[in-house]
Order: structure tokens, then sequence, then C-alpha cells
């Protein structure tokens, strides 16, 4: 069996650059291509269900039914919005996906095996923006470990989408990038689990809940999937709070770092 080799592909996608990339033996290229193709289509369903400028996803459906509509969601949606309303209630609210256009205008309800949704007010809006993202490249992540290890390659592998990262099996170095002096250094490797940052200047607005920081909140949070990753990180940043008791929750640590990275 030949070393090792890195397989990589990037294209555009969920706003950003992002990377699926496997560590395969050399004489099992092929499959490792063909499971980066899984991959990317995976990551491209998850888009299209939660995209809020996709006129076809679930979001945008909602966002432009009338009050009282209610209809059925496709897997994808459901799970990110059943996590996005565990979240609003664990969080005391802090995180709303509505951003603050109606958390209580919208709610859930399934039955047998699948999700509705119903829209209470005309004027509630949905952006799964601050949690979509992660749940995207959880999706990538898995169907591409799913079709490597089909194909008896292993499980080595990673999905990078703009620092929201999950990898598996294979040490992916990770750079904190320096938001105020420019540049990036080492700052920790990732190899089981997801890492999701992001970064908060001053009087930034959070997209998820329409309020403004006074300082910089530069964070990073490390949980088993990126969902959470991602999602966590707007609780931590508006709370100020990198030992939020929702870390512990979720078996997540986050990291406040400063603006400048020396």
């Amino acid at each position: 069996m030949k070393v090792a080799d890195a397989v990589r592909r990037a294209r555009p996608a969920l706003g950003t650059l992002v990377e699926l990339g496997a560590r395969v033996p050399g004489d099992r290229r092929l499959a490792a291509e063909s499971a980066i193709d899984e991959g990317w289509r995976a990551l491209a369903d998850a888009e299209r269900a939660l995209s809020a400028f996709d006129p076809g996803s679930d979001v945008a459906r909602f966002n432009a039914a009338p009050a009282g509509a209610a209809f059925a969601l496709s897997p994808d949606a459901a799970r990110v919005l059943l996590a996005s309303a565990r979240l609003f209630r664990e969080s005391g609210g802090l995180f709303d996906a509505t951003l603050g256009t109606g958390p209580g205008d919208w709610s859930l309800a399934g039955e047998g095996g699948a999700t509705s949704i119903r829209k209470r007010s005309a004027s509630v809006r949905l952006d799964l923006g601050g949690i979509g993202k992660g749940y995207a490249v959880d999706r990538a992540f898995e169907a591409l470990s799913a079709s490597l290890a089909g194909a008896d390659c292993g499980g080595a592998c990673w999905v990078n989408a703009g620092g929201d990262l999950r990898a598996g099996a294979v040490d992916l170095p990770v750079y904190l990038r320096d938001e105020r002096g420019g540049g990036a250094w080492p700052w920790l490797v990732l190899r089981d689990g997801a890492l999701a940052t992001s970064f908060y200047g001053p009087g930034a607005r959070d997209r998820l809940s329409g309020a403004r920081s006074d300082e910089d909140r530069h964070v990073s949070v490390a949980a088993p999937c990126c969902m959470w990753s991602d999602a966590l990180t707007k609780v931590v940043a508006l709370t100020g709070q990198a030992d939020h008791p929702l870390l512990a929750r979720h078996g997540a640590v986050a990291w406040l770092h400063p603006g400048s990275v020396p």
C-alpha cells in the first residue's frame, strides 16, 4: 500500500471558500475524489434548504408566506430549526433565529417522523446564518467520511468553510488571524471534532440578536459537531463568558481571544 496522500478540493459555497479534503493511500485517490463529490452534494443540499437567498429554500418559503401558513420541512431544515428552538430556550433568548422580528411568532410540530413549521405573524423572518453554516459543514463531513469508510479508505478527512472546521482522524493545523494587525499565527491542531471562530469588533451588530458589543469579541468554540460550535460562538460573544453553562451542556470549550494577536 502506498504512503497516504492528501486529496483536497475547494470551491465557493456558504458565502465563503469551502475546502473538502481527505488523506488516503496513494492508490485510492479516485475513491477519495468520489467521496469528496458526495460531500459537495450533501453540502449543496443543506445550503438549498437553509439559505434565505434561495427562493426555493424552506427558510425563503417561510419568510414569503402569510401569517397562518404552515408546511412540512425538509429533514435538513427541520434539524437546524429544532436545534435553533432548543438553543433559544437554553440561552434565555440570546440565540434568536428571527433576529428579533418575532421570536414567539413561529412554531414547530412533529407527526409521523415529519416536522412542520407554522408562521404566526406576517412580519416574522428566519435567518439561519448563525447556525446553518456549521450544520452544512457537518453534513458535508458526514457524507465524505461515510463514503471514504464505504470504499475502505479510512476516515481521515476534513471540511473547512472559512473558519468553520470539522476534522476526523487527521491533524488539521489551525491558525489564529490577527483581526487588527493582519497576519495569522499557529494556534492549535484539530484532530477529531469541530471548531468555529467569529470576530465582533466595537459596534458590530450581532446577526442573531441585534445587540451591539462595546469591545472586540474574537471567539472560538470547539465542540463535537460544527453546528453547535457555530451557534455557541454567538452566545459567548454576546455574554463575554468563555465558561458559559451552555458550553458544558453541549460538550464544548470556548476561547475569548484578544483583538490583536502577539
